[in-house]
This record gives C-alpha cells, sequence and structure tokens, in this order.
C-alpha cells in the first residue's frame, strides 16, 4: 500500500490558486530574467572588460556577483514576506470568511500553517528557482554546495520568521494596514533597534568607565557583555555573518563585535546557526500564540472575562 501525503488543506487551496494565475509565472520569469541579465553583464565585465582593457581578470568579483545576488533575495524576504502574512488572517476576518473557515475540521493551528506556508511559498519558490543563476559562480570555484545549502536555509528560516510575525499581528488585530505597519515596525525594530539598543548601552558603559577611571593613563575599551547576544534575533546580522564565511570579507563583522565587547568564541563561531534556531523557536512561539488567538473558544473567554 503506497503512503498517501496529508497536505494541509488550507495550502493546497492557496497554492491552486496562486501556481495557476500566469501572473505567478510571469514574475518567475521576470524575477529570473533579471537576476540571469545581471549575471551574465557581470561576468562580461570581469572576463572580456576588465582582460581586453585593464589586462587582468579580477576573480573576486564573482564573488562579490554571488554576495550581491544574495543580498537581492535577503532583501525581498524582508520586505515581501510581511506584507503577505500581515494580510493572511486580517484579510479573511474583513471578507467574513473567517467564520466559515473556523467552522471546518481543521484546528486553529492547522490554519495558521497553511496560511503561513502559502504566504512564503512563492518567495521560497523565487529563491529556488534562482540558484541556477548563483550557480555561476561554480565555474571559478570558491563557493560549494554547502554554501548553498546554507543560503537556501537562511532563506527559508527568515521567511518563517518574519511570516510568524506577520501572521501573529494579524491574528491579533482586525485590520490588515494596522497588522502590515506593526509587522514593518517589529521588523524595523529588529533590524535597526537592536543596533540602537547597543549603541546605547555601550556609550552608558563608556560615561561610567570613563568616570571611574578619571585622571588614568589607560582607560579600558567598554564592554556591554553578554547585551550583544540581541543581536542574534537581527536577520541582517545572520545573513552578513553567514557571507563572511563563506566569501571570506575579511573579519568586518568580527570587528563590528568588537566595538561592543568580547564575546564567546563558540557563538562566534557557530552565530549563524544559533541565531537561526533561536529565530525558528521564537517563530514556533508566535504561532502558537496566533493559533491561541484564532480559537473561537479562547476569544470567547477573553470576552466573557472583559465583560467581567
Amino acid at each position: 500500500m503506497g503512503i498517501k501525503m496529508r497536505i494541509n488543506p488550507v495550502y493546497q487551496k492557496e497554492l491552486k490558486t496562486s501556481v495557476r494565475s500566469f501572473r505567478t509565472a510571469l514574475i518567475l520569469f521576470g524575477y529570473n530574467g533579471i537576476l540571469a541579465l545581471f549575471g551574465l553583464f557581470a561576468f562580461y565585465v570581469t572576463f572580456e572588460y576588465d582582460s581586453r582593457y585593464g589586462g587582468t581578470v579580477d576573480y573576486a568579483a564573482i564573488l562579490r556577483i554571488y554576495a550581491i545576488i544574495t543580498a537581492a533575495e535577503f532583501g525581498l524576504v524582508l520586505f515581501t514576506v510581511p506584507a503577505l502574512t500581515a494580510a493572511s488572517i486580517s484579510s479573511e476576518r474583513e471578507k467574513q470568511t473567517l467564520e466559515i473557515l473556523l467552522t471546518t475540521k481543521l484546528t486553529p493551528f492547522q490554519i495558521i500553517l497553511g496560511k503561513l506556508a502559502s504566504s512564503i511559498s512563492m518567495i521560497i519558490l523565487l529563491a529556488f528557482s534562482s540558484l541556477p543563476i548563483l550557480a555561476i559562480v561554480f565555474t571559478i570555484g570558491s563557493v560549494t554546495l554547502k554554501d548553498f545549502t546554507e543560503f537556501m536555509l537562511l532563506i527559508v528560516s527568515t521567511a518563517i520568521f518574519i511570516g510568524s510575525i506577520g501572521i501573529f499581528f494579524s491574528t491579533l488585530l482586525k485590520k490588515t494596514t494596522s497588522a502590515t505597519v506593526s509587522t514593518y515596525g517589529v521588523l524595523m525594530v529588529l533590524g535597526l533597534g537592536t543596533l540602537a539598543v547597543l549603541w546605547a548601552i555601550r556609550i552608558i558603559v563608556e560615561i561610567k568607565m570613563n568616570q571611574l577611571s578619571a585622571g588614568a593613563i589607560y582607560k579600558p575599551d567598554p564592554d556591554i557583555g553578554n547585551w550583544i547576544l540581541i543581536l542574534l534575533m537581527n536577520p541582517a546580522v545572520t545573513f552578513l555573518s553567514m557571507i563572511e564565511a563563506q566569501i571570506g570579507t575579511g573579519s568586518r563583522v568580527t570587528d563590528f563585535f568588537g566595538h561592543f565587547g568580547t564575546i564567546s568564541v563558540n557563538i562566534q563561531r557557530y552565530w549563524f546557526f544559533i541565531s537561526i534556531i533561536l529565530q525558528l523557536v521564537v517563530s514556533f512561539i508566535l504561532l502558537g500564540c496566533s493559533a491561541k488567538l484564532l480559537d473561537p473558544l479562547q476569544e470567547r473567554c477573553c470576552k466573557k472575562k472583559r465583560r467581567r
């Protein structure tokens, strides 16, 4: 007997609707067409133009092409996923179809997972479809299959992480606009807010150290301790740590950490994987909270408590 895989009905319905549309094919063609043109142009500049007029070929430029393409795809996830997921539940509520969805045999958690999967599936599809274009760096080596695997792991985990934030606000708030603004706001806090907090703590520590060591010849650099670990929740730092390890861009991330003090060598070495695991754990917690908020029984209990 064959094993029949059960696909989430919500995801299956959304997937059929999106895949059958001409818009999906057009997006795939346009996105990969632009990346392919960029890659071909970069190859021409690197091997044809530089060798003809400069006399040398800068092979490191190919690695920069890889970094730029992956950064573009990562940026696509950061700016697109919030808009897609923030409307997943709130739009059903606005169309007054959420009650019908809740009357099905699906549990609230299954509905949440289906909405998340359908929202981020296009982004992940775009990332996987661009792998042949990224593979142009195989012609000169340096970037391996392991690096590609890490990049796809980053794209999928970041999409789930940001998507879970969007799903949470989409469930918590009634309006799509409010959910979208809140999701982008949290993303700004994770990206820029964590850096601002670290710099503020560093300035405070530096002021206190200057007061304590007033008149001393040697003044030690400020160390904010484990506060730097909040950057594990910053997707941009996760991406930069991956790129630095893959293409050897020097020690820019390491030098950046040095401005705030010292951290464990093992944490710094495995920063990429620790960050992904932590973000996935937070994602699971947010999805669980979203399922509870979506549960009709839970919602009724909350309303009764408010009346009391």
